[in-house]
């Protein structure tokens, strides 16, 4: 790309673009929701809501059949459940690791920016990123404000020493695209992600949607 300055930094959004974190929320989920005598909820529908966050989940699976009270329960235990098993079955997703290998390989740095709590997010990364590879982890109380602000991106930039300009984001939500716009780094939408079937990517114009995550080094190879 003339002109364009090369990517020296790549970003992560992590549940859904990093990692396949649906198992661990759903199961967690799902039992919370039979301590209350109801049923689990399929992971096709929790699937796009994961983007939205633990009460969105809750909500949905809830669908009215509980007064306020009681479902600001069934969060919480929800929450307190996932707390205690993160990283049960949860795996980098298809291709990711080797994707992680190239990067390194060619000196370019990369880190995490999620809207997930850092409660979480720690014990995450230390399960799937155990040699502390990841320049930076900024969760999504790391600042004042999450995603779709630029601040967690800025935040990132400044604890991985790299300009706005020589980084990506890489996420699976629209708010991914936004955030990085914000923040004055260019974006990919990783279509692999946690994204509803009405939901299309293309809308989100972002620098570049890929397919899977061998498809950012073809990208990258273009500069």
């Amino acid at each position: 790309m003339n002109g364009a300055c090369a990517p020296g930094t790549i970003f992560f959004d992590l549940d859904g673009t990093l990692a396949d974190t649906l198992p661990d929320l759903s199961a967690a989920l799902g039992e919370a929701l039979a301590e209350h005598g109801l049923a689990p909820v399929a992971d096709e529908i929790l699937r796009p809501l994961v983007s939205r966050g633990a009460r969105a989940m809750a909500e949905i699976a809830c669908d009215a059949r509980l007064d306020a009270p009681t479902l600001d329960e069934v969060l919480a235990r929800f929450l307190a459940l996932y707390g205690e098993n993160v990283c049960r079955h949860t795996t980098l997703v298809e291709g990711m690791a080797p994707l992680l290998d190239a990067l390194e390989a060619r000196s370019i740095v990369w880190g995490i920016v999620t809207n997930k709590r850092r409660a979480y997010t720690e014990p995450l990364m230390r399960a799937l990123d155990p040699q502390a590879r990841a320049a930076c982890i900024v969760s999504g109380d790391s600042t004042a404000n999450a995603k779709p602000h630029p601040q967690p991106l800025l935040h990132a930039c400044r604890l991985a020493g790299s300009r706005p300009a020589e980084c990506v984001y890489v996420g699976d939500a629209e708010k991914d695209v936004v955030a990085a716009r914000r923040a004055g780094m260019r974006c990919v939408a990783a279509t692999w992600g946690y994204i509803a079937a009405d939901d299309d990517p293309l809308d989100w114009h972002a620098d570049a949607t890929i397919d899977a995550p061998a498809d950012l080094l073809d990208w990258l190879d273009r500069f």
